[in-house]
């Protein structure tokens, strides 16, 4: 087996001819390890975080609170870090731009922080960060008195003047945690209390940190299903310690490939398993999917081990509220779909259009190109799905896709971008960017057995799972 860096463009993969049985751990969750960094670096004392996620995004986070002043050290001998916190106004301002990379939870996240610091700021990113629309952000921040501004009034860079905030009621009117974290950490800024209130239910990350961190705060359910939000501005935040547990969004992948390699059974240990980030878990068991969860656990988060067995799906349709829940996993969603006995149909979730790609549209056509049926809609998409599908072909758009099988020892084979390509026998996919695409359909090419695929730009992988491969080649040897 060649072991794979994803330095690499473009990768070439040959499906699978055996099931795996495996027992495996998914680096830790992304979205934890960015708020365990921000409120840690404004915590009036130094916390310590366990097995922080070492993605590009997450040392993007830690890189940024470095430039803004603050002492984050790794511990000699351990998998944890500490972070010497300075209090809300203890930041210093940046000498040159906050690189964002290709993350749009450390910009929109931070951005709630440096509207309440006395000092200017730009926020920028790569090509594919600085054209997701910010006016989400920009607009709640502005009524609360943030100078803040963006090209075209919308995408970054962002400039930010910080300044003192007020307080406000807003309406979080599409779910976001992202908003929603956002303007909770300008509340700790501003004068009196600002209320949040979301008709959806989104993930509660920050506000267990807030809880951990004895800050002030109340959140309770409302009668129409939502929840509201209070933060009073200008208290003082705690430091901790904490572990930080295995990404779900990580897992799905693994979890995908347990479900529809035939005769395979996959466990992934040490998962968190927060209800705002499981909703994949109730869809594929209303597909009847054979996936459970064992040695639950709750301290800080929820905790357990998922097990994935082969199952025969059955379609399923997805409503706007079923989205937020799984906002992540659309893309390893649309494969296991693609398997699955009838026509699946996701509906409410425009919020992909917007995410590092148009993800609907991205999803579509790489589905299309495996000539697996499905089409958009402008807030989702419909598969007709096939439990026997293993890039058989069909005619699609008059004209017919012919597979060549070409044996190899080897399931992954890199592919430099000097190599002369003959692509009559292989599917060729992109990931148009995306890290979770990318990991999508390098999964759905594993699936196709003896099949050859290339997907191109792997790349961004690194923005979220930098040893998918190393993993991968763990259980597949």
């Amino acid at each position: 087996m060649i072991k794979l860096s994803i330095d690499t463009n473009s990768v070439l993969v040959k499906g699978l001819d055996k099931p795996l049985k495996s027992e495996i751990t998914v680096p830790a969750d992304k979205s934890i390890s960015h708020r365990a960094i921000m409120l840690g670096s404004i915590a009036n004392g130094n916390s310590i975080i366990g097995k922080l996620s070492v993605s590009r995004d997450n040392l993007a986070t830690v890189a940024a609170f470095r430039k803004l002043g603050i002492r984050i050290e790794k511990m000699t001998g351990e998998n944890k870090i500490k972070v010497h916190g300075n209090g809300l106004y203890g930041l210093k301002e940046p000498q040159s731009v906050i690189n964002t990379y290709n993350s749009g939870t450390l910009t929109r996240l931070i951005a709630g922080i440096l509207a309440g610091n006395d000092f200017f700021s730009v926020l920028s990113g790569d090509k594919y960060l600085n054209s997701r629309p910010m006016a989400r952000i920009i607009a709640p921040l502005a009524l609360m008195g943030a100078k803040i501004f963006g090209r075209k009034n919308n995408y970054p860079p962002l400039s930010i003047i910080g300044s003192k905030l007020n307080s406000i009621y807003y309406d979080v009117q599409i779910p976001s945690a992202q908003v929603k974290s956002c303007l909770i950490f300008a509340g700790l800024y501003a004068d009196g209390n600002t209320v949040i209130y979301e008709k959806n239910k989104t993930r509660d990350h920050t506000e267990r940190f807030l809880s951990l961190q004895d800050y002030p705060f109340t959140e309770e359910d409302t009668a129409d299903g939502g929840n509201i939000i209070n933060i009073k501005g200008g208290g003082e935040l705690k430091p901790f310690n904490i572990e930080i547990p295995g990404d779900f969004s990580s897992a799905a992948f693994f979890i995908a490939l347990g479900l529809l390699l035939k005769d395979s059974e996959i466990t992934i240990k040490n998962v968190l398993l927060n209800d705002r980030r499981i909703g994949l878990i109730s869809i594929l068991k209303r597909m009847h999917a054979n996936v459970e969860i064992i040695d639950y656990s709750e301290e800080f988060e929820k905790v357990g081990t998922i097990k994935a067995s082969y199952s025969k799906l059955s379609a399923i349709n997805i409503a706007e509220k079923d989205v937020p829940d799984m906002i992540d996993e659309f893309p390893i969603f649309a494969v296991i779909a693609s398997f699955a006995e009838g026509v699946t149909v996701v509906r409410g979730a425009k919020e992909l259009r917007v995410k590092e790609t148009d993800r609907i549209k991205a999803i579509v056509t790489n589905l299309n190109k495996f000539c697996i049926k499905s089409k958009e809609y402008s807030d989702g998409f419909e598969i007709e799905g096939n439990p026997d599908y293993s890039g058989q072909l069909y005619k699609y758009n008059n004209s017919e896709q012919k597979l060549a099988h070409i044996n190899k020892s080897n399931n992954f084979d890199v592919l430099n971008d000097s190599t002369e390509k003959k692509d009559a026998g292989r599917f060729q996919i992109k990931s148009y960017g995306d890290h979770r695409i990318a990991m999508s359909m390098l999964i759905l090419a594993l699936l196709l057995k003896n099949k050859e695929t290339e997907v191109k730009d792997v790349r961004c992988i690194n923005t979220s799972f930098p040893n998918f491969f190393n993993i991968l080649n763990s259980i597949i040897d």
